[in-house]
């Protein structure tokens, strides 16, 4: 039944030679991310399924006000780091340096995890760079319990509620701290949520008001195949009206493919050999490890 479910892509075109000039010009997803990203914008991070229970939970349990949290060492942080190393990836594709980065040339903000105490952390990445994080609030309605569970929450509902209230909780976000732009950098369940405010912006402006930034990139990595009532845009990279959205789905990732007997593992995008990163998976490598493990995840 589920790969019934899958959504069948046939890439099919031809092209006739009239004679006419090949337009020539820069490639639009190698200059997306320095038009898209300059110092002084926020990039919003959108974690999907299980949020709360990884992040969350996880980071408002431990003593300090404004914790400083190793991917390396502090579990299970590394399970759901994928949006804050997509985060990095993105802003060094952008030409910003790590030691912009750690200066806080850009904001990063992380919204759907359902903290209740820690509105702030540092985030010591898989390079180990010193990141600030603010929370921008906000719980998703996929943040507790594992993909089993939530099947049933994978709908055009939750994806509106969510999507409506990460725009809200921007909007807010925005009025104190102003910036040019908001980029995007979501996985899993957050990928959906992510592409449904992409194509549903203009709506949701409609009833919300102008958010108070452009909103020129999304990136979503690791995106539900399917959820009844609405099919998500796939692979790749294109224009959705004014926003450019890259999707980026691992050939072997369980969740995209709804293969309920997938290596889950498949839905990890740092990619690390050891204990050696090799980057985020379609934005800096395109190696494939399971379990740390050079290669890609075979069915358990």
């Amino acid at each position: 039944m589920w790969r019934s479910l899958l959504p069948v892509v046939v890439l099919a075109g031809c092209a006739v030679d009239d004679g006419a000039p090949t337009p020539s010009g820069p490639d639009p997803f190698e200059t997306v991310w320095a038009d898209s990203l300059q110092a002084g914008d926020l990039i919003a991070m959108v974690p999907g399924t299980k949020a709360y229970d990884y992040l969350g939970k996880t980071l408002d349990a431990l003593p300090d006000a404004e914790p400083v949290v190793d991917v390396r060492a502090v579990m299970p942080l590394a399970d759901d780091a994928i949006v804050f190393e997509q985060a990095i990836a993105a802003a060094h594709r952008a030409g910003l340096s790590d030691a912009q980065l750690e200066a806080g040339a850009v904001a990063f903000g992380l919204w759907g995890a359902g903290f209740t105490r820690v509105k702030a952390f540092t985030y010591v990445s898989w390079e180990h760079l010193h990141i600030r994080v603010a929370v921008l609030g906000g719980t998703n309605t996929c943040a507790t319990g594992d993909v089993a569970t939530n099947l049933l929450n994978y709908t055009v509902q939750n994806a509106d509620t969510d999507a409506t209230n990460l725009y809200t909780d921007l909007q807010a976000w925005l009025a104190v701290h102003p910036a040019s732009n908001v980029v995007l950098a979501s996985h899993s369940w957050g990928g959906g949520i992510a592409e449904w405010l992409v194509a549903h912006r203009d709506a949701i402006a409609a009833k919300q008001g102008a958010l108070g930034a452009a909103l020129p990139f999304a990136i979503a990595a690791g995106v539900p195949g399917y959820m009844v009532g609405y099919q998500f845009a796939g692979p790749g990279f294109r224009s959705i009206g004014d926003i450019a959205l890259y999707e980026v789905d691992r050939p072997d990732d369980p969740v995209h493919a709804m293969d309920p007997s997938g290596n889950p593992d498949g839905h990890q995008y740092d990619i690390v050999f050891g204990d050696a990163f090799q980057g985020a998976y379609g934005l800096t490598t395109t190696a494939l490890s399971c379990r740390n493990v050079a290669g890609p995840c075979l069915h358990d």
